[in-house]
């Protein structure tokens, strides 16, 4: 447990937690966010839950979320992950919880010796975390639409500098 301002906590998320975060997600990006290219590399077994985050306020309300996910890229191995989505409640935007959030994951992620992160997102916010769009640029998510906001983070080696393919979804075991 990680204690932040204003007596919020940073926690991993438990199962107690996913109604709660399921809300937060259709608050900040509406129930139609699950139709997003994605979505579709989001499934039920391949979230990291040892990278899966949340703040909670005093009264043990989520009010920030971020998750990880087991993805790979065509027939390659490497450790990859999907970062996303990070939710922050309206009402603690600017607050710097995206960040605690984001930056959380990245640690855990080093210290796990994944391999690369790619997320879908905006340059200008994630590229303070080190993501950029040279990495991804011979990888594709989805239906192609989301591949202009496609950013990536190498933790390990400069894998994805050298990768080229598709974005699937791996099992937990692969």
């Amino acid at each position: 447990m990680k204690s932040l301002h204003n007596n919020l906590r940073l926690l991993l998320e438990t199962e107690n937690d996913h109604l709660q975060v399921e809300r937060l997600l259709d608050l900040v990006f509406t129930p139609r966010r699950k139709l997003l290219s994605s979505y579709q590399l989001r499934g039920p077994d391949n979230k990291v839950k040892k990278l899966s985050y949340v703040i909670k306020d005093k009264s043990n309300n989520v009010v920030g979320s971020v998750r990880f996910w087991k993805i790979k890229i065509d027939r390659h191995s490497s450790r990859g992950l999907l970062l996303g989505p990070l939710a922050v409640h309206p009402i603690y935007q600017s607050e710097g919880l995206g960040e605690k959030l984001v930056l959380k994951g990245i640690e855990q992620a080093k210290a796990d010796k994944w391999n690369w992160i790619v997320l879908v997102g905006d340059e200008e916010y994630y590229s303070k975390f080190g993501f950029s769009k040279n990495p991804t640029r011979d990888v594709s998510i989805g239906d192609g639409l989301d591949n202009k906001r496609l950013l990536g983070l190498d933790i390990n080696n400069k894998f994805l500098n050298k990768a080229v393919g598709s974005l699937i979804e791996a099992s937990l075991d692969f």
